[in-house]
């Protein structure tokens, strides 16, 4: 496709925001990038200097308004959210507010201003206690188990209805685990992965544990595969309609695996305190990429344990 002229990231200086930025600025060097973060999850050493940058909330409706007639985006990668499980249950009005009616704010922003396609970050979370793995978009419903879910799935049919009732086209990308380099473990988003290796490389900051036995299992998604999928869903040039997309490596792997894989790579023993199982959580997740593939031509590029030690590796620039 040719070069899109402007592109609006929100949570662009979040884990996932800002690794998109860095690789999309890479594969579209003159595109402007503009962003938005108000740094409730993101962090300002994260922010890329290339964006043009505003601090503020996607629930400040003046200030959407000037960023769309400023700059007239063509694509939105919608980041931001307030995305912890257990946050949600503790603050469930606070967590809608930014995750239901922000999401519908920037909708509105991007039909009123005619953006060419807008792109949600979903959650695997929406399909709770799936009742078939691999999972796959039509033969499991909705059945969110936590206000984070609730609030994800809602964005998902706000999409649809601003596609079929209001010609915006939108697509829907929902993400299981993610990973990588950016996502700080003493952050209370992080995914196992980064908390344990924070244990590891900084134990000031964090102390190890595991929730349950950890033989329950996840289907992990390292963060350039999720940049690669947002790419995609960009520059499909398919009417895309409030399609929900799988996004993931495709794989599932049980937590005590992941202990066993963090030791091997760092050489060094976990121990962890035990805890409960989390209020809201699930015990398995897999995903069926088929429909990505099909649709986006969607197929992750780096595998679970080549993740791992991206990630490793990463820790371990921190630390010099």
């Amino acid at each position: 496709m040719t070069n899109p002229k402007t592109v609006l990231v929100t949570g662009c200086a979040g884990f996932i925001g800002s690794n998109f930025v860095q690789q999309f600025k890479n594969q579209y060097p003159k595109t402007k990038i503009i962003g938005i973060d108000n740094f409730s999850t993101g962090r300002k050493d994260a922010l890329d200097s290339s964006v043009i940058f505003y601090r503020g909330s996607i629930l400040d409706a003046k200030l959407l308004d000037k960023i769309f007639f400023t700059h007239k985006p063509e694509y939105v990668f919608h980041f931001a959210a307030l995305p912890r499980v257990s946050y949600s249950v503790e603050h469930p009005r606070q967590t809608s507010e930014v995750n239901i009616l922000g999401t519908v704010a920037l909708l509105e922003m991007s039909k009123k201003y005619k953006v060419k396609r807008f792109i949600y970050s979903s959650t695997s979370a929406v399909y709770g206690n799936a009742k078939q793995l691999p999972t796959k978009e039509s033969e499991n419903h909705p059945d969110p188990k936590s206000p984070y879910a609730i609030q994800k799935c809602a964005g998902e049919y706000f999409c649809k209805l601003f596609s079929e009732l209001l010609g915006l086209d939108t697509v829907c990308l929902r993400y299981f685990n993610i990973f990588g380099p950016g996502q700080y473990g003493d952050s209370p988003y992080s995914t196992v992965v980064s908390a344990w290796l924070e244990a590891i490389y900084f134990p000031k900051n964090k102390k190890a544990f595991i929730e349950g036995d950890g033989n329950q299992s996840r289907d992990f998604s390292y963060v350039d595969n999720i940049v690669l999928a947002n790419i995609l869903a960009m520059e499909s040039k398919k009417d895309l309609g409030g399609e929900i997309l799988n996004i993931s490596d495709g794989c599932k792997i049980t937590i005590n695996k992941i202990k066993k894989l963090i030791e091997k790579y760092t050489h060094q023993e976990l121990i962890l305190e035990k805890r409960p199982s989390r209020l809201g959580d699930v015990r398995r997740t897999q995903a069926d990429i088929v429909k990505a593939k099909k649709l986006l031509g969607y197929n992750p590029q780096v595998n679970f344990e080549e993740g791992i030690k991206k990630t490793i590796q990463w820790f371990e620039l921190r630390k010099i």
